[in-house]
């Protein structure tokens, strides 16, 4: 398994992709993936992986990837706070066709779908990685479904623990509140 210092370096060339395709599994440490997230409540502990398989497409210039990213993180719950492990599992697939002559040197940023990219004498692998795995973390962690978050008043993690905070009516409702309390009467 190879191991990488930069994601962003993983590119292919084109003319060394034979009949029967490229394959590869590369390992990227904690460190790199820590630079690519720029996040310290992101805590990441192991390496990821990535393993991929790029083929031509038979009597075309069109050459086809998938990739399968994988690696897991610590992070804190939006909800209760508590720490949790992400799990991060990618699969990625995108074509590649060659570039026209007006478009820039950049080809990843003429990228207009996860679907189609473009080449001249390196398929930049890596850079399409890089955006896939940042635009797939969502915006906000959860624990788990169910996870019933800190009491607003006294904050105590109510998957936990029950408090007895008295929960104060909705103002608009307290003209309901003492009529039903006249009835009573």
């Amino acid at each position: 398994m190879e191991k990488v210092s930069r994601i962003e370096d993983i590119k292919i060339i084109p003319d060394t992709i034979g009949e029967a395709g490229l394959e590869k599994d590369i390992s990227v440490a904690p460190g790199v993936i820590d630079k690519i997230f720029n996040n310290e409540d992101l805590k990441i502990e192991s390496p990821f992986s990535i393993h991929y398989v790029v083929e031509r497409e038979k009597d075309s210039e069109k050459i086809h990837a998938r990739i399968d990213v994988a690696g897991e993180f610590t992070t804190f719950c939006s909800r209760c706070l508590g720490p949790m492990k992400y799990e991060v599992l990618l699969h990625l697939s995108t074509d590649y066709l060659p570039a026209s002559p007006e478009m820039s040197e950049r080809l990843e940023e003429e990228r207009i779908s996860s679907e189609t990219g473009y080449y001249r004498r390196s398929i930049s692998l890596g850079e399409y990685i890089v955006s896939e795995l940042v635009l797939s973390l969502p915006m906000r962690y959860i624990c788990s479904p169910d996870c019933k978050g800190l009491c607003s008043h006294c904050g105590l993690n109510l998957n936990t623990e029950s408090c007895m905070c008295e929960k104060p009516t909705d103002p608009r409702l307290q003209k309901l509140a003492a009529l039903k309390e006249k009835i009573r009467r």
